[in-house]
């Protein structure tokens, strides 16, 4: 007996179970499709079908679409590499935090997860443990190790922002070019400081700018504060 073909541009349907996954699975997925196209664009059915099931299927695993994206950002902070044992605590949380930005810089989509999602799954609960017991082995006082903490998670998330927001490429060099130009011609009297500092500016940010910036904020905290 021969079998007919269907039509072209048909989409089969599903048949026989489907397949068992696991919170893992459904995990690492959504991590996949929020880190390309967006935390914000994710939704449960690009998901159920990257996953090969429908769409109330998820439900079995998370109540809802947040629980999800709680999960994800959990997730990723667990890929946050731990700083070598008894390293000085200011070499710790540069280790910290530059493993959390390299994180950043290959899922893009996600940057907006880490300031829209609170951070109470087990890992960011022993990410926020261990760097504040970093901060508190400088002696800083508990007002400012909290402050502290912040302004480190703000300062990596918001400099990763700023490097992704613009595709490397033709385009950006030429807009960085425009960039330099508009800054040379500024005049001397009003803008002094931007115009000789036009190259600089209009430079791409990468690295060396990330860690000197790192450096910059770890080095206002006052270390030994609580002892005097």
């Amino acid at each position: 007996m021969t079998r007919t073909k269907p039509p072209t541009g048909t989409v089969r349907p599903r048949t026989g179970r489907p397949p068992r996954l696991t919170h893992n699975q459904v995990v690492a997925a959504a991590r996949r499709l929020a880190g390309k196209q967006g935390a914000d664009r994710l939704t449960m059915r690009p998901l159920a079908d990257a996953l090969g099931v429908m769409p109330n299927a998820l439900y079995t695993y998370f109540p809802d679409k947040a629980a999800i994206l709680d999960a994800v950002l959990d997730d990723l902070l667990g890929d946050v590499e731990p700083p070598r044992p008894r390293m000085h605590w200011r070499d710790a949380l540069v280790s910290l935090m530059s493993s959390y930005r390299r994180l950043l810089l290959t899922q893009p989509g996600l940057i907006a997860l880490t300031v829209s999602r609170p951070m109470i799954g087990p890992n960011a609960l022993r990410l926020r443990e261990d760097m504040l017991t970093l901060l508190r082995r400088a002696a800083l006082d508990d007002e400012d190790a909290v402050s502290a903490f912040l302004a480190l998670f703000a300062y990596t998330t918001g400099f990763v922002a700023f490097e992704t927001a613009r595709t490397p490429g033709k385009r950006d060099a030429k807009q960085r070019a425009q960039a330099h130009r508009l800054y040379a011609a500024l005049s001397e009297e009003e803008f002094p400081s931007t115009r000789t500092l036009a190259e600089r500016l209009a430079k791409r940010p990468g690295d060396l700018e990330f860690n000197r910036g790192l450096h910059g904020v770890i080095t206002g905290f006052p270390e030994g504060a609580r002892e005097s």
